[in-house]
């Protein structure tokens, strides 16, 4: 089978994945004729702006001039009156709107900070999502869905309380970075997570078409992919999904549920044939 241009995209180093172009391919699913190259040239020519203007600023300098520039001059923010709205994962309505979630919003972020020779990564904080950049040897986050907050380690503690009410303990753990590929997997699940919840199961073989590329080794993902067609009733594609988890992961907790999915679907299988 021919490989897509995002299977072959996932297929390289990670430091040669283009984290706003993969993005954009996300986003390509639900608009087909979006011109991704388009889009590029935009934050491109955002990012050689601030280029020409950082000079050898210090590191906190760098920071707040992408502040300045993405949520002073251009206005971008959270979007917290429709936050689960699919479009706040899709970086061209992103950059349309100039509203997202944490992760979108840092995945513009994390461009311009690495345009910039910035020591950049994405955190996946617990039920957010930030950037940390290094000043020398010490961590600042930024919050690009509040507007760049800058914060320490000790601030994001705090931040972490005030979110939680303190019903889970802070872990220094919440404050690790993410490679690319997670970073997309993270988009793509939240995406799943909204499909879900509306039945958008077309959409969501999409999106599980896509993890299970990025994941190849993640076995819940074929999993979940066959339990979707089977809903669908597209039982032969379902059956396919659940042989291969099995053969992938026999001593699963679930392994005993998806045999018996197995079971029925090869019944059913032979009652037509």
């Amino acid at each position: 089978m021919k490989k897509s241009y995002f299977e072959k995209m996932m297929r390289k180093q990670e430091g040669r994945i283009h984290l706003a172009e993969a993005a954009l391919q996300i986003a390509a699913e639900e608009y087909p004729d979006v011109d991704i190259q388009e889009y590029l040239e935009l934050l491109g020519a955002w990012s050689h702006l601030l280029k020409r203007e950082s000079g050898r600023m210090p590191v906190l300098r760098k920071i707040e001039l992408i502040n300045y520039l993405l949520f002073k001059k251009m206005r971008f923010t959270g979007n917290i009156d429709n936050y689960y709205d699919p479009k706040n994962s899709f970086l061209n309505d992103v950059i349309d709107s100039r509203k997202g979630i944490p992760i979108s919003l840092s995945v513009i972020y994390l461009e311009m900070a690495w345009k910039l020779g910035l020591e950049a990564a994405g955190v996946g904080f617990p039920g957010h999502f930030l950037v940390r950049i290094m000043e020398k040897d010490n961590p600042l986050y930024v919050d690009a869905f509040h507007k760049g907050r800058i914060m320490t380690a000790g601030e994001c503690k705090d931040f972490w309380e005030d979110i939680s009410e303190g019903e889970v303990e802070f872990q220094s753990s919440f404050l690790s970075s993410l490679g690319k590929r997670e970073i997309l997997s993270r988009m793509l699940r939240n995406l799943k997570s909204i499909y879900l919840e509306q039945k958008s199961y077309k959409k969501l073989i999409r999106v599980l078409d896509k993890l299970i590329v990025i994941n190849p080794d993640v076995p819940e993902e074929v999993r979940d992919r066959g339990i979707i067609y089977y809903q669908m009733q597209a039982f032969r594609l379902a059956l396919q999904d659940f042989e291969t988890f099995l053969s992938i992961a026999p001593d699963s907790e679930d392994a005993e549920v998806i045999q018996q999915y197995i079971q029925v679907l090869r019944e059913y299988s032979s009652r037509l044939n």
